[in-house]
């Protein structure tokens, strides 16, 4: 194992210069154009066209979906619940901008629910998740791991790992295990793996001069690739899940509105102080 990482250069660092930066901006760009040109082919809604009375459009567009004919006995009985369902909302809260947050204001259990829905995001950012994802050299060096090289091989297996591991939640863990297990599982395992990070490096320290892990050092490696196993298939993804699972239609919109504002804050909340944590912490500390 020792040799592994010297034949990857734990010491070795790369010159500085105007592509270090320019390359990986330029890689992002290519997802985020192949999205764009994606939305020149995507149409809009059938449930939102229902509402705002084009039919016709609706009707189609519901076929181009379901690659069915308008006459087909599933498109005629789907435009019907979705009717319903409309009906039912203009009943019951309104059909305005405003009617879902004064539906979730005059319901005990509805904001109950919002919060709830908000708290999961808060508890998944504090994970650690993003502070590993937009700071993994730095959260590699806290645990041992030294030299640019060596950086971008741990970042790029923990990226594979959770990759592999999102594809079996995606099709198997998520709807044979359920919901809430799967978090518990998740908060149990990753929690036992950040105390054991945190004691190693109290206990044992980081020595920035050796050029060679450790077995500790190894065994802390693994550790951190053990809490991504549990981190992926429960924290993940599963918050989004249960958030569009825990509202009717009449309100999801807003629901999933204020899930998507809340991971987005916490993730600035998180990313942004991760340099101050390990700059005034001790880097065990971080981690406990």
């Amino acid at each position: 194992m020792d040799k592994f990482w010297i034949n990857y250069g734990i010491s070795e660092t790369l010159p500085s210069n105007h592509k270090q930066w320019l390359i990986p901006f330029a890689v992002q760009l290519i997802p985020a154009g192949l999205l764009f040109l994606g939305t020149i082919w995507l149409r809009e809604s059938p449930r939102w066209l229902l509402t705002k009375g084009k039919r016709e459009q609706a009707i189609e567009n519901l076929c181009w979906i379901r690659q069915l004919p308008a006459d087909h006995i599933y498109i005629v009985e789907e435009v019907a619940f979705i009717d319903a369902a409309i009906e039912e909302q203009r009943a019951s809260i309104g059909a305005s901008f405003w009617s879902p947050f004064r539906a979730v204001g005059k319901s005990r259990v509805l904001l109950w629910r919002l919060i709830l829905g908000g708290l999961l995001f808060m508890w998944q950012n504090g994970s650690g998740i993003n502070a590993i994802n937009y700071y993994s050299p730095t959260v590699f060096e806290s645990i041992g791991i030294k030299g640019t090289s060596n950086s971008f091989l741990t970042t790029g297996i923990f990226g594979v790992v959770k990759t592999a591991i999102t594809i079996v939640w995606l099709l198997w863990l998520i709807d044979r295990v359920g919901r809430r297990p799967l978090l518990l599982v998740g908060a149990f395992g990753g929690s036992l793996c950040m105390w054991y990070l945190g004691a190693y490096i109290n206990v044992a320290g980081v020595d920035t001069s050796n050029t060679t892990l450790s077995s500790a050092g190894v065994s802390a490696i693994f550790f951190f690739y053990l809490w991504t196993a549990f981190y992926t298939p429960t924290w993940n993804g599963t918050p989004w899940i249960i958030n569009s699972e825990a509202f009717d239609q009449s309100v999801r919109p807003l629901a999933q509105a204020s899930a998507s504002a809340n991971n987005w804050f916490w993730n600035f909340i998180i990313s942004r102080f991760t340099p101050q944590m390990f700059l005034k912490m001790t880097k065990g500390g971080v981690y406990l």
